[in-house]
């Protein structure tokens, strides 16, 4: 096991807004990384804002700490905290929201260096949105809080790239997230696996679910016998919207929209369904596409995520998002054979547990660390 050379000089603070299960991907991942870091013998501190439903079990059987703020909380609370704490680095965990512009302000007064994390919120498309206000809070706040970051810590090329664009000119870290390649197993068999095409994630304009409708219209009448699954959880009125446009396609016998699923149930549906399709706008990693490979189901994604992987090792598809490139990706997907689908399945499980697993991932994000603290030789994933 890779262990720290020098506990007194590694601990960190890992601080995201919200863990709370119904949000989406750094909810996971960040107490994977989490988990991963105490389990190398980091003295770490996971900080996060009381929610209703914290998904903290995978902090469960390790040393890693949990502090949770009220909603209410002062820059003079976290300023005392981190005083007693003493700690060595902080992760702060996205960005825009004024709870991590307070952390990076008490961080700077105090001397701790910060890693900035985006979490996508750096993407074209999520800089499109709210646009005014977001210029408006990266003059006075936001851009100063990067640039003056020890390191952005991005989970892909293409998200170092965006960031780079924007003027930062820190440096970089490309670390992909991680995930618990044993809580999703690889389905063992081809008999059980259904006609079924399966979107998980949460429900939000961004992840393209229209498009998909739209793509699926046009399929239905040669695949009749193929069901489209929508489960996640969203804004009631948006869903509600996405359930109207179903029944104006007449789709309302092929689409199924669903609330969210997890654990067994969650595995479950992964392993059951023939392929995964995630026609997102903006991704700047997307873990539901990891945890689908890792139960052995292909996946059909769009470039703005950054899986282009899955073309060049044939193991899914990923596409630039319309309609009409997803017809085409889907239509070549649901006519393989089951079983030449299954074995496209098991490759990805494969490459996923080669590549992603949340211990070889913590492993980089230590040495990371460790560059930061004590110098030394650059990472080669740092630019």
């Amino acid at each position: 096991m890779y262990l720290v050379k020098n506990l007194s000089i590694m601990k960190i603070l890992s601080f995201v807004s919200s863990i709370d299960m119904t949000h989406g991907g750094p909810s996971r991942s960040v107490p994977m990384l989490v988990r991963g870091l105490a389990e190398l013998g980091v003295d770490i501190t996971l900080m996060t804002i009381r929610s209703k439903d914290m998904n903290t079990h995978a902090l469960e059987g390790t040393t890693a700490k949990l502090k949770v703020l009220e909603p209410s909380f002062s820059r003079k609370e976290i300023a005392k905290y981190l005083v007693e704490q003493k700690f060595e680095l902080i992760q702060i965990q996205s960005v825009w929201e004024m709870s991590y512009h307070r952390m990076i302000v008490e961080a700077r007064r105090l001397g701790i260096p910060y890693i900035v994390t985006p979490r996508g919120m750096f993407e074209p498309w999520s800089l499109s949105q709210k646009k005014w206000k977001k210029k408006l809070a990266w003059w006075l706040y936001q851009r100063n809080d990067v640039q003056k970051s020890a390191c952005v810590f991005t989970t892909a090329k293409m998200e170092a790239e965006h960031v780079s664009n924007l003027g930062i000119t820190t440096c970089k870290s490309v670390i992909p997230n991680g995930i618990e390649t044993d809580a999703y197993p690889c389905k063992s068999s081809v008999e059980g696996v259904k006609k079924q095409v399966l979107f998980l994630s949460r429900v939000h304009v961004k992840k393209g679910i229209e498009l998909l409708f739209e793509a699926w219209k046009r399929i239905h009448p040669d695949y009749a016998d193929w069901q489209l699954l929508v489960i996640g959880n969203g804004e009631a009125e948006y869903i509600h919207t996405l359930e109207n446009k179903v029944e104006s396609l007449g789709l309302k016998d092929c689409i199924n929209i669903l609330p969210p699923v997890f654990g067994e149930a969650k595995i479950k549906v992964y392993q059951e369904s023939a392929l995964f399709c995630l026609p997102s706008f903006s991704e700047n990693f997307g873990m539901v596409i990891a945890e689908a490979m890792s139960c052995g189901t292909p996946v059909v994604t769009t470039t703005n995520c950054p899986w282009e992987i899955l073309n060049e090792t044939n193991i899914g598809w990923c596409i630039d998002l319309s309609v009409d490139n997803l017809e085409h990706a889907l239509r070549e997907a649901m006519s393989m054979d089951a079983n030449a689908l299954y074995d496209m399945g098991q490759r990805a499980s494969k490459l996923i547990f080669d590549n992603f697993d949340y211990r070889s991932i913590t492993r980089k994000t230590l040495r990371l660390y460790e560059w930061l603290l004590n110098s030394g030789e650059k990472p080669e994933f740092v630019y």
